[in-house]
């Protein structure tokens, strides 16, 4: 049986949030360049590079999330703010995956063991 708990926030300042091993960071990232031109629909291809605008290519995609270089990067479902994660834990008490969770529904507010 999986226990889920709140394990706390990701605070939230510019739409988006990104997963990455922190050892990535301080050696792969490419700095804050400004972001890519738009295709000709008006859509963004993710750049698939370790940097700012990598993460907003990938979160102004169609699917409005993508691979940044070694991050996942995704739109936070209305734009800014603290978000709570959740850890979902299998018998052996290991991670077995994280849930942010951008927009609440009010109706299961009961689905978590806090």
């Amino acid at each position: 049986m999986y226990k889920t708990k709140l394990i706390g926030h990701v605070a939230v300042d510019s739409g988006q949030v990104m997963v990455v091993d922190p050892c990535y960071i301080r050696e792969l990232w490419r700095g804050n360049s400004f972001i890519s031109d738009p295709n000709e629909d008006g859509s963004y291809t993710p750049t698939n590079e370790l940097s700012y605008d990598g993460c907003c290519t990938a979160t102004l995609s169609k699917e409005r999330a993508g691979q940044a270089g070694f991050a996942v990067a995704s739109s936070s479902g209305y734009g800014d703010g603290e978000y709570p994660v959740y850890a979902e834990y299998n018998d052996e008490g290991r991670i077995e995956r994280l849930t942010i969770e951008f927009i609440s529904d009010d109706n299961e507010e009961n689905r978590y063991d806090y």
